[in-house]
């Protein structure tokens, strides 16, 4: 996905990390190897995640400070990470 030249890459960044919540807070799973590398875009541009090797079931308590923590990121509040 990092290489890709398409327009919609932006627009799959997004997909990916709703599709990282989902994972994490749906089913407790989470990705633990979410680099540019296990993102691609199809041909038709949908987003493929790869390598679910590195995966970790976790608590309700550590999914609460995992979604803080991004949501931190995502507001650029990076003194309250």
């Amino acid at each position: 996905l990092d290489e890709s030249m398409e327009e919609d890459v932006a627009r799959l960044c997004g997909v990916a990390l709703n599709a990282y919540l989902v994972m994490l807070l749906e089913t407790g799973t989470l990705h633990c190897d979410p680099h540019p590398g296990n993102l691609l875009r199809t041909e038709d541009g949908k987003l493929c995640i790869l390598d679910f090797g590195m995966t970790l079931s976790t608590p309700k308590d550590l999914q609460y400070s995992l979604l803080e923590f991004i949501a931190h990121l995502t507001a650029e509040n990076y003194d309250d990470v």
